[in-house]
């Protein structure tokens, strides 16, 4: 399987998956992320892991060379989200992702987070995907507008 790495612009120490533990294209991912050093992951940064799972899921199967480059990963929009309580240094994180629907490079996923079976992040809409840097750096021009 390719490296996480090799997908995602994240780098330590904002990256928060350590591996891809099962991965059906274009249809549903689950991730791993361990919680190392003394101080627990809170909501927003359990939130953040889940997200980078769901990007794997979304680049899986058009990867860009460099992404940190030339792909920049976009949220458009959470919703529905709800935390549990924060993953303790020890533990292992499992991210769940769901792709409902990819229209014109925009994704909508869904899924959850948990530990040793226990949810403690559910998200029922996250609206995302991957847009050029070059589009970025140049609004109104050769775009979708």
């Amino acid at each position: 399987m390719i490296p996480v790495e090799e997908l995602l612009p994240h780098r330590p120490p904002m990256l928060f998956v350590d591996e891809i533990v099962e991965l059906v294209p274009g249809d549903r991912i689950t991730c791993a992320h361990s919680v190392t050093g003394s101080a627990s992951m809170p909501g927003v940064l359990l939130l953040e892991s889940w997200a980078q799972a769901a990007l794997l899921l979304v680049v899986w199967d058009a990867p860009h060379p460099d992404t940190r480059a030339s792909a920049v990963p976009i949220v458009g929009r959470f919703g529905g989200v709800r935390f549990g309580r924060n993953a303790l240094p020890g533990e292992t994180i499992e991210h769940r992702v769901k792709l409902n629907r990819l229209i014109a490079g925009t994704a909508f996923l869904s899924g959850r987070s948990l530990i040793d079976g226990e949810i403690v992040l559910e998200v029922d809409r996250l609206v995302g995907g991957t847009r050029l840097a070059a589009d970025l750096r140049n609004p109104g021009e050769g775009s979708d507008r």
